[in-house]
């Protein structure tokens, strides 16, 4: 998510009109604890503990308010590396600017109360995609939290937003305190778990099975930060022609939508009472075949061959009745 320009600040609000609603919650602060800000200070409204709950890194960097421009003091908490869904949250305090001068004067949209507090959430020029959800202190200081959508579902776009609200609303003076906070699906990194997180790659194809495919004794691989996986590959014996190396693949915290490489149309395939996804295409020398084990668990076959397409599979078909017999049971 990118900091917003003066710009879009000053013309981004489009008018919401009619489309205003109530969700459950308390409207206003508690009374005698009216909001005392002597100096915005955004990247005060979440704790450690509070953004590491969200899934955001801490600490969050500021940018300072901008009053000629009716620009807001904003912090923003990036997403966390290797989230599969991951976004960043911003959160903006005002001193002495107004909600209407920040919106300039735009009509307000959905409402509903959260830690406290009403939120009215804006439509700007951004656009669908990105959401922004505020609530006014008093006259001339409010807070926005602001989130954008996780890929290209614009209908998530308010979830870490949403989520965020509590946690953000416990720092307000007259904010419910120790808030419940839940992150959206996919906006933490997926632990290693399963009963494949102590399995070498290498043991799913034994010396003695791999030997009739004529290829060459097994040898570890790594994945990166960002395709955190395990593997082991069998180097082909036929030159730059013929079958292709076998690469085997073990994911312990990757959901089966999120593997990589997984392109051509998918077949499912039933092998020893175990279901398998074989991914091929008549134009292309590549085979894949995954074998889900959990949910965040899967083995990768990747392989080929390079003279003939039509014989891609052929090493994998051979193969996947051994590994479904090698690995652990889900």
């Amino acid at each position: 998510m990118r900091y917003r320009n003066s710009l879009a600040i000053g013309l981004a609000v489009l008018a919401l009109g009619a489309c205003t609603s109530t969700i459950g919650g308390s409207a206003s602060p508690v009374p005698g604890q009216g909001p005392v800000i002597t100096k915005a200070e955004p990247c005060a409204l979440l704790t450690p503990e509070q953004a590491a709950a969200l899934g955001v890194t801490y600490p969050g960097k500021e940018r300072p308010a901008k009053p000629e421009q009716k620009i807001a003091a904003v912090c923003r908490f990036p997403e966390l590396e290797d989230a599969p869904d991951g976004v960043a949250l911003e959160v903006s305090q005002s001193k002495d600017l107004s909600a209407e001068d920040y919106y300039a004067g735009a009509l307000p949209g959905e409402k509903f109360g959260v830690g406290g507090f009403t939120w009215t959430r804006y439509a700007t020029i951004l656009g669908p995609s990105y959401c922004s959800l505020t609530t006014e202190l008093d006259a001339k200081t409010f807070v926005e939290v602001s989130s954008d959508a996780p890929g290209s579902d614009n209908s998530k776009a308010c979830d870490l937003a949403k989520a965020a609200l509590p946690a953000v609303a416990s720092h307000l003076p007259g904010g419910q305190p120790s808030p419940e906070i839940t992150a959206p699906p996919g906006q933490k990194p997926v632990e290693p778990s399963g009963p494949l997180v102590n399995v070498d790659p290498c043991t799913l194809l034994k010396p003695e099975q791999v030997a009739p495919l004529n290829l060459l004794p097994a040898r570890p691989m790594n994945g990166s930060s960002r395709d955190p996986k395990n593997g082991c590959q069998w180097d082909d014996t036929d030159g730059d022609k013929g079958k292709k190396a076998l690469d085997l693949w073990v994911y312990t915290a990757t959901r089966t939508e999120d593997v990589p490489g997984l392109e051509g149309t998918p077949a499912e395939q039933m092998v020893n009472g175990r279901k398998w996804i074989v991914y091929s295409a008549p134009d292309s020398p590549i085979c894949v075949a995954l074998f889900p084990i959990t949910e965040t668990s899967s083995i990768k076959l990747d392989t080929g061959d390079l003279s003939d397409n039509a014989k891609a599979c052929e090493i994998p078909q051979t193969v996947m009745p051994l590994v479904t017999a090698n690995a652990p049971a889900a």
